[in-house]
């Protein structure tokens, strides 16, 4: 179905038509369930979207009759049925990823940093060699083979690929731009296809040939950036993270922060993504009172 009979016609339910196409997938499938919404993957169709909202209707017991009738030419193949079946039972929560057989392995930790420092580092660069396009996907399925290479002996105490692959995500976006909201944004799209995962890891920084990291996330999520203070806004950016407005002293710095801490801790039910941020803006507050003698 093309975007233009799509605009046309009515979309199955539970499929909301994206603003933008992430990697050629535009319809977002998602179902209510105990008042909260559980988003079930981004599709290339709106058929395939509407087929993952059967799936899932059924999975919870909404009834024997599928709620979407799926158009002949989109009927899915067995493999795509098998796949869209288990990517959202995994979101519902009714099954867990398999994992292999428990064996020795290094500290999770270290071997997470040889991974990002060789592995990830040379797919980045043979990106940066080629078009953004192939030559980025490419390098991010090379990528996947990869981390199932090092960590597919994980054992219960450690890392999967598909953790590593996040987690080192999550290290990038919270060091580029300190936003949880972003990250959350970005491995809730991408969480079910590894190799679109990995592209978040291999696209360059600064891509001679087109949109790299940074201008790829601004452009992909527009909406989450327009809140964000502007150059000629005239507040400092730690300011607007630890909810303090000027005159600036050190004691309102410290009281603001002490403040924010009790719901964005880890502890107290916050994010560990959250915390970073914070306790980055609260550093850069008190180098900010030093210098200017407050």
């Amino acid at each position: 179905m093309s975007r233009e009979e799509t605009s046309q016609t009515r979309l199955p339910r539970g499929v909301t038509l994206l603003p933008r196409s992430r990697g050629g997938r535009r319809f977002l499938s998602k179902i209510r369930q105990k008042g909260v919404e559980i988003h079930l993957g981004i599709y290339e169709s709106a058929g395939l979207a509407g087929f993952a909202f059967n799936v899932a209707s059924e999975a919870i017991g909404r009834g024997s009759r599928p709620p979407n009738p799926i158009p002949d030419d989109e009927q899915p193949d067995a493999e795509t049925v098998w796949r869209i079946t288990g990517r959202v039972r995994r979101r519902l929560g009714l099954d867990r990823e398999t994992r292999r057989l428990e064996v020795a392995s290094p500290d999770p930790e270290q071997l997470l940093v040889f991974f990002e420092v060789t592995v990830v580092g040379f797919w980045r660069d043979q990106a940066a060699r080629s078009d953004t396009g192939q030559g980025v996907d490419v390098a991010s399925r090379r990528l996947v083979h990869d981390a199932q290479l090092v960590f597919g002996g994980s054992t219960k105490n450690s890392l999967t690929p598909d953790e590593a692959i996040a987690r080192l995500v999550a290290r990038r976006v919270d060091r580029a731009f300190r936003r949880a909201d972003l990250t959350r944004a970005i491995l809730d799209d991408d969480g079910d296809e590894d190799w679109r995962v990995a592209r978040w890891l291999v696209l360059p920084d600064h891509h001679p040939q087109g949109r790299g990291f940074r201008d790829e996330v601004r452009y992909l999520y527009p909406e989450l950036f327009e809140a964000e203070p502007g150059p000629n806004h005239g507040v400092p950016h730690w300011a607007c993270v630890l909810a303090v407005d000027p005159p600036f002293s050190l004691d309102k710095i410290r009281d603001a922060y002490r403040t924010r801490s009790k719901t964005l801790h880890p502890d107290v039910g916050g994010t560990h993504v959250e915390f970073v941020r914070l306790r980055a803006a609260y550093e850069e507050a008190r180098d900010y009172c030093r210098v200017m003698g407050l």
